[in-house]
């Protein structure tokens, strides 16, 4: 696989992601309204920069309901067209650039009701753009290798030191949750709670080992990325996080380059 190829296919499920995630939100454009507990006339007074002075009312008019909006809808159209025209030169860089930025400003809008995939695809979206910006495929690429390397990592360990994920309680109490349980699988994990406890010690220890796939032979790529696909799609359907599966999957192209560019 060479850099440009990976990067092209990158870009795709990235985008394809970062239309859902967007979709989203403009299917609910009350989330954010000045009623709602991502109302940014409360949010802005975290931080005096953005509720003071020339910055705060900078922000304002890009944050501010219902014009945060507008950089949603601007989001999803550049993703649209990043996924189905594959443009180039400044058109691509301009596209690229705009996710990027759309996403911060998102997450800073935002704070509350995020999850992984939302960093995940800022992490990604701003090495594509950096990669276009200063010809920089390659690099890119071992960064979103790190980035996941680090996500799911970092996961991982998080888990090993809660005792709650040890005994499969945590993962119980997940699937407890409102905003992201499931009850049918809450209630049959519940009534067996020694297969909770394998497959959150599974959970616990795939995550962890996550970053052996770039010593793993390159014949047994397809098999790994395969599994992390399945349990990816897993957590979508179970958790219903809809960009859980193309977040993380944006990463392995970028993966399959590193493992197989071993080989050359």
């Amino acid at each position: 696989m060479i850099p440009s190829s990976a990067i092209r296919i990158t870009e795709i499920i990235a985008g394809i992601g970062v239309l859902i995630s967007s979709l989203e939100v403009l299917a609910r454009p009350r989330s954010t309204d000045d009623s709602s507990w991502n109302s940014w006339r409360v949010l802005r007074l975290r931080r005096r920069w953005t509720s003071t002075g020339r910055s705060g009312a900078l922000f304002d008019v890009l944050l501010g309901y219902p014009r945060d909006l507008i950089g949603v809808a601007v989001r999803s159209v550049a993703a649209a067209v990043l996924v189905l025209t594959a443009p180039s030169g400044a058109w691509q860089v301009l596209l690229l650039w705009l996710v990027t930025v759309s996403l911060a400003l998102r997450g800073l809008r935002t704070p509350y009701g995020g999850e992984g995939s939302d960093q995940v695809l800022l992490l990604v979206f701003g090495a594509l753009a950096m990669a276009q910006t200063f010809d920089a495929e390659q690099v890119a690429l071992w960064f979103i290798v790190a980035e996941a390397c680090l996500a799911y990592f970092s996961s991982g360990l998080a888990k090993v030191l809660h005792w709650e994920w040890r005994d499969g309680t945590g993962l119980l109490g997940v699937l407890r949750t409102r905003s992201w349980g499931n009850a049918w699988a809450a209630r049959r994990l519940s009534e067996r709670p020694v297969l909770c406890r394998w497959l959150s010690l599974a959970l616990i220890s795939a995550e962890t080992a996550f970053p052996l796939v770039l010593l793993a032979p390159p014949p047994l790529l397809p098999l790994l990325i395969g599994l992390a696909l399945v349990f990816h799609l897993l957590v979508a359907v179970v958790m219903g996080l809809n960009c859980f599966v193309w977040a993380f999957a944006a990463t392995y192209p970028a993966v399959a380059y590193v493992v197989l560019g071993s080989v050359r």
